[in-house]
C-alpha cells in the first residue's frame, strides 16, 4: 500500500509541476519575431474537405479567395466526397478552384481523399506546405498569413477552433464551449509557448509538404489516429504547433470532442516507453502526455493522498496540502488567462462529470447493446474476387493467388501463397492496392506478373473511380496494326516485360494534356 500511495504522490507531484510550468508560460507575453515575409512566402495549397456541406462551403471558398495572402502563392482544392447535394454546380466556371469530385462510389472519407491529393502532387517540386480545412469552417481574412507566419518555426500546425453561438445553450452546449475557451487559450496557447508538441486536428491542419512526402501516409482517419501521427512526427524530430491567433469558426451545433479513447492513450503509452530519451526531450514529454491525469482522476489522487496523510505519520499531510494549495493556485490564475466569463467557470466546473458520462456512453458493450436495439450498426457490402497470379524470382515461377476485395467502396488485395497471407491497406483504386502489393514483392526480389506492371499495358482513363481496364500495346505476330486490344489489371500473357511502377496518375496528366492540344 505504501508503495501505491508514494508512486501516485510521484505521480500529482509531477503533474502539479507540469501545470504550474503551463501557468507561468501562459502568464508571460511571448515577444514576436520580426520577419521579413516578403521574403518567406511559403507556396500553400489549401485543401478543402467536403461531403454534404453545400450551406457552408461556398461562403468558406469565397473567404479563401479573399485572403491577404498574395493570390500567387496559394491555390485552393475542394474535394467533394460523394456528395448528393449538388454541391459541384457551385464551382461550374469558377477558375480560381480545383474540383476533384468523388462520385460513384460509397463516401471514401477524410483519410483517402488527402491520400490521392498528395499522390496527385507529389511530383510538384514548389510547393511548401498543404493546408487542410473541413468544409464547415468559416475563416478570417488573415488566415493564410497567419499559417505562414507560424510555418517558420514548425512544421505542422493545428489552429484554434471558436464555436459560434446564434440559439440558446443546452446545458451540455455551454460545457463544451467553456472547455473549449478553456483548452484553446490556455492549455494548447501554453503548450505551444513553451516549445511543446500538440496533437494534431485534421480538421484544421497546416503541414509542410517535405513532411508528408517523408511519412508517406497520412492517417488521420479517427481521433485517435492523428494521435499517432503526431506520435510519429515528433518521433521524426517534427514540431507539431498550436497557433491561437490560426482561428477558425464553427456552429456549436457542429462541434465534437476530439478525445483519444483511454485504452488508446495506455497502449501507445507502454507502446512508446521505449522511446523516451533526454536528447528529444519534447517527443518524450509527449509519451509522457498520454497518461496525464483529467481533473476526476487528479482530484481523487490529492484527496487519496490527503487521507493518507491524516490516517498516517509516514506521509506528511502539510506537504500534500501545500502541494494541493499551489495547484488550485495555478488554476484559479489559468482561469484568468483563459479569458472565459465568471458564469461559464460553473459550466467548466461540470466538464469532469460531462467527461465521465461520454466514456461510459461510449463503452464498447453499451455500444454494441445500442446498436442491437436501435438497429444502427452499419452494413456492409463485400465483394470478392479471386485470381490465379505467378510471381518470378528471376529462376523460378511460383503460383500464388490474388483476393480483390471491395467494401464500402474501398479496395484491398491479399497475396496468398500457400499459407502465408499479405493485406494490403485500403484503397479507393484496385491499381493502387495492386501497387501495393508489387512494390512489397519487389523489395524481396519477386515481380508479380500482371498487366498492371507490363510495360505494354496502357491505362484506359474512363471516367470510373477503380480504373481497372486498360488496352494491351504489345506488338503480336498476327496483331492488325491500328486495333485495340482490351484488358484488365490483373491479366497476363507470355509477352510480359517488368515496368518498375504503372501511374494512374501519369495516364491521367497525359490525357488531360492531350486534351488540352
Amino acid at each position: 500500500m505504501k508503495l501505491f500511495i508514494y508512486l501516485l504522490f510521484i505521480y500529482v507531484t509531477v503533474y502539479t509541476v507540469y501545470y504550474l510550468s503551463l501557468v507561468y508560460s501562459g502568464l508571460k507575453s511571448k515577444k514576436r519575431k520580426n520577419r521579413d515575409l516578403e521574403q518567406r512566402r511559403n507556396n500553400l495549397c489549401v485543401v478543402v474537405y467536403s461531403h454534404n456541406n453545400k450551406a457552408t462551403i461556398e461562403n468558406l471558398v469565397k473567404q479563401l479567395k479573399n485572403q491577404t495572402y498574395p493570390k500567387n502563392n496559394y491555390t485552393i482544392q475542394v474535394i467533394l466526397d460523394n456528395c448528393t447535394d449538388e454541391s459541384e454546380i457551385l464551382f461550374q466556371g469558377d477558375l480560381d478552384v480545383t474540383v476533384m469530385n468523388i462520385k460513384n462510389v460509397d463516401t471514401i472519407g477524410k483519410e483517402q481523399a488527402f491520400s490521392i491529393l498528395t499522390e496527385k502532387y507529389l511530383p510538384i517540386k514548389d510547393l511548401d506546405a498543404y493546408v487542410f480545412l473541413d468544409a464547415k469552417y468559416y475563416v478570417n481574412q488573415d488566415f493564410l498569413e497567419k499559417i505562414n507566419e507560424t510555418l517558420q518555426d514548425v512544421d505542422a500546425i493545428t489552429g484554434a477552433t471558436t464555436l459560434i453561438c446564434n440559439n440558446e445553450l443546452t446545458l451540455v452546449d455551454n460545457i463544451k464551449y467553456s472547455y473549449n475557451q478553456y483548452k484553446n487559450n490556455f492549455i494548447l496557447k501554453s503548450r505551444a509557448m513553451l516549445g511543446l508538441n500538440n496533437s494534431i486536428n485534421s480538421d484544421i491542419l497546416a503541414i509542410k509538404k517535405n513532411v508528408i512526402d517523408s511519412v508517406n501516409d497520412l492517417r488521420i482517419k479517427t481521433t485517435e489516429d492523428e494521435l499517432r501521427l503526431t506520435m510519429y512526427l515528433s518521433e521524426l524530430n517534427y514540431k507539431c504547433g498550436f497557433n491561437n491567433d490560426v482561428k477558425v469558426y464553427l456552429g456549436i451545433n457542429d462541434y465534437d470532442l476530439k478525445i483519444p479513447s483511454l485504452t488508446t492513450r495506455i497502449g501507445l503509452f507502454f507502446k512508446m516507453l521505449k522511446n523516451i530519451k533526454f536528447s528529444n526531450i519534447r517527443h518524450s514529454e509527449l509519451i509522457t502526455s498520454l497518461i496525464y491525469p483529467n481533473c476526476l482522476t487528479l482530484a481523487l489522487g490529492f484527496a487519496l493522498l490527503f487521507k493518507c496523510a491524516l490516517d498516517s505519520n509516514w506521509l506528511n499531510y502539510y506537504v500534500i496540502g501545500g502541494e494541493i494549495a499551489l495547484f488550485l493556485i495555478g488554476f484559479c490564475a489559468s482561469l484568468l488567462h483563459s479569458k472565459i466569463h465568471s458564469k461559464e467557470h460553473l459550466y467548466l466546473f461540470l466538464y469532469p462529470a460531462y467527461a465521465f458520462c461520454r466514456v461510459v456512453y461510449n463503452l464498447p458493450f453499451l455500444r454494441f447493446i445500442r446498436e442491437r436495439i436501435l438497429n444502427t450498426g452499419k452494413s456492409v457490402n463485400i465483394q470478392k474476387m479471386n485470381v490465379h497470379v505467378n510471381v518470378f524470382d528471376g529462376k523460378k515461377y511460383y503460383p500464388c493467388r490474388l483476393e480483390i476485395v471491395s467494401e464500402s467502396g474501398l479496395s484491398r488485395v491479399i497475396f496468398i501463397n500457400k499459407r502465408k497471407k499479405y493485406r494490403t491497406k485500403n484503397h479507393l483504386r484496385v491499381v493502387d492496392a495492386i501497387r501495393e502489393i508489387s512494390e512489397k514483392l519487389e523489395s524481396y526480389g519477386y515481380t508479380l506478373l500482371l498487366c498492371q506492371c507490363c510495360k505494354y499495358f496502357k491505362s484506359n482513363v474512363d471516367g470510373t473511380v477503380n480504373q481497372v481496364k486498360g488496352f494491351c500495346e504489345y506488338k503480336f505476330a498476327n496483331r492488325t496494326p491500328g486495333d485495340i486490344l482490351p484488358t484488365v489489371l490483373w491479366n497476363y500473357c507470355d509477352a510480359f516485360e517488368k515496368m518498375n511502377v504503372v501511374s494512374l496518375l501519369d495516364a491521367i496528366a497525359s490525357k488531360q494534356k492531350d486534351d488540352s492540344k
